[in-house]
């Protein structure tokens, strides 16, 4: 149920699959929800600018459901580290949009999570 996207100019890195995995465990432990529910979609190479500049950059989504919005700021700060220190992107170069979703709107194997 999770998902985290990332979108970045940034080149795609030599080890793709542990940046996914890595982001993948990232997510569960942070959300303190089953690995096995989280998404992760990486898009590097994207043609982007932020600030109006095209040095590297990105646009990070988090849909979860229960996200809430009581923890965006703590998750922001952690997500922002993280990023920095996976892709070598500066913190104030992205941001970080939340998306709650209602249980009624996500479904997994023919029924939703209601």
């Amino acid at each position: 149920m999770p998902t985290f996207a990332i979108y970045t100019n940034v080149p795609k890195p030599e080890d793709a699959n542990k940046f996914l995995l890595d982001a993948s465990k990232f997510i569960s432990e942070k959300l303190g929800k089953p690995e096995k529910f989280v998404t992760v979609r990486f898009h590097p190479d994207q043609l982007m600018s932020h600030g109006g500049s095209t040095e590297p950059c990105g646009s990070v989504e988090l849909y979860s459901i229960g996200l809430g919005t009581e923890k965006n700021n703590e998750h922001t700060k952690s997500i922002g580290e993280f990023i920095a220190e996976k892709l070598s992107i500066p913190k104030d170069r992205f941001y970080v949009n939340f998306i709650d979703l209602k249980r009624t709107d996500v479904g997994i194997d023919g029924k939703t999570f209601a």
